[in-house]
């Protein structure tokens, strides 16, 4: 089994991984409901939004389904998911950046910043999660998975295979954390990254773990995160 750090951005880049994020998270259908609860309202003409973890710039075909006129930033660890990206939206803007480091300039700042689907599966969530507010201008929208027992974060007890559910031995042996946050610590994390808030909402609903997580948690709360400023 891979071992963390930066071996996490070789696992987003197996055979199995790109091919299932070209056919999913492309359409309106894919976003679930919590995120199109705070999504929909937040989604006007000229905005500019960075979708940090873009793999290959799904999102970018979400909002052309609802809007005329925005821009569009995409991050991603995984080189192969970025240069996927820049060919399938030649008109957005990719960056291939370090995990916990996104090395945009101080002033980069966006209406609107997606991290969705990301945090719980990285040791540097907090770094991440830091990075994109400070570069919020407006909404960030974010996710976690939750539940009343203890924070895990040991890979060594709680991990993500990369097979999706389905794959071959190389992709169900490639693992990445599977990070379950306690709900009150949740909130303490979210106050201690996103500084000045002025506004903190959050939605989730219970269900049971990903058929790809391998944890000793069987049920956690999916939830999705606004926080304004």
């Amino acid at each position: 089994m891979t071992n963390g750090g930066n071996d996490n951005a070789a696992a987003w880049g197996l055979p199995g991984v790109l091919e299932f994020f070209s056919r999913h998270r492309t359409t309106s259908d894919d976003v679930y409901p919590s995120e199109w609860l705070f999504l929909k309202d937040r989604l006007r003409e000229g905005i500019s939004v960075l979708d940090v973890g873009c793999a290959q710039g799904g999102f970018a075909s979400v909002l052309s389904e609802h809007l005329d006129d925005f821009s569009y930033t995409g991050l991603d660890i995984n080189a192969e998911m970025i240069a996927l990206a820049r060919e399938r939206h030649p008109h957005h803007t990719f960056h291939n950046i370090l995990e916990g480091r996104f090395e945009l300039p101080e002033d980069a700042n966006f209406d609107l910043v997606l991290v969705l689907g990301i945090l719980h599966l990285h040791e540097s969530w907090r770094d991440t999660l830091t990075q994109a507010w400070a570069h919020t201008n407006g909404s960030l929208i974010f996710d976690l998975r939750e539940s009343s027992a203890p924070t895990m974060e040991d890979k060594s007890q709680s991990y993500f295979k990369m097979d999706f559910g389905g794959g071959d031995a190389l992709h169900a042996e490639t693992i990445l954390p599977y990070i379950i946050v306690n709900a009150a610590d949740a909130l303490v994390e979210t106050d201690a990254c996103c500084p000045g808030a002025g506004r903190v909402q959050r939605y989730g609903y219970i269900h049971p773990v990903s058929a790809s997580a391998v944890t000793p948690i069987e049920r956690v709360m999916a939830c999705a995160y606004c926080i304004e400023r």
